[in-house]
């Protein structure tokens, strides 16, 4: 259970260590395993959360690397989250 505090201030990149990259996998393109293959060994990502694997479209949460998974066909990028 989480506890809030009246004095608890709030800041970009609270929580989070390195950039992170928020990835749309088109799942009739590329398959799940593919696109976590691709962002890891090519790439030098670390997933860190998926939301699906039977969804038409999944989101994969990635850590660290220099981006660039959105080259492979089927990968989007959605987001960028650095501080």
């Amino acid at each position: 259970m989480a506890l809030l505090s009246s004095n608890a201030a709030v800041e970009a990149g609270q929580g989070m260590g390195a950039t992170h990259y928020l990835y749309a996998v088109t799942i009739a393109t590329i398959t799940v395993e593919d696109a976590v293959a691709a962002i890891t060994t090519t790439y030098g990502g670390t997933v860190v959360g998926i939301n699906s694997t039977t969804d038409a479209t999944c989101y994969v949460m990635v850590e660290s690397g220099p981006g660039g998974a959105e080259a492979t066909g089927g990968i989007a990028l959605t987001a960028t989250f650095a501080h």
